[in-house]
């Protein structure tokens, strides 16, 4: 196994763990969850830029994770709304939280 796919999987296995224990009520905000994930997936891209391992590999690695990071986000939120909330209308909502929160690291105004 090349080193990209391996920090691909380890990520990912990573990514599933942090959103468990965020859906356990392990870490209750939203701010602290996004931001780790967002260090986590920095971290393993930086580790594979110390080891040369190509750019252009290692921003789709990082994107495929950000992308698995926000999806399994959205898909708790969709999970956990009131009953009462359009389902279309919180995953819009909490995909543009996410990517807010990702970029910025702090809510919005």
């Amino acid at each position: 196994m090349d080193k990209l796919a391996f920090a691909e999987g380890l990520g990912k296995k990573i990514i599933k763990s942090q959103q468990n224990s965020f859906e356990a009520g392990n870490d209750l905000e939203d701010l602290s969850h996004i931001t780790n994930t967002k260090r986590i997936i920095v971290a393993i891209s930086d580790y594979l830029k110390s080891l040369d391992v190509p750019e252009d590999g290692i921003n789709a690695m990082a994107d495929s994770l950000k992308q698995l990071g926000k999806g399994l986000f959205v898909a708790g939120c969709v999970s956990n709304r009131d009953e009462d909330e359009d389902e279309d209308d919180v995953r819009e909502d909490s995909e543009i939280w996410f990517d807010y929160i990702y970029k910025h690291e702090e809510y919005p105004e």
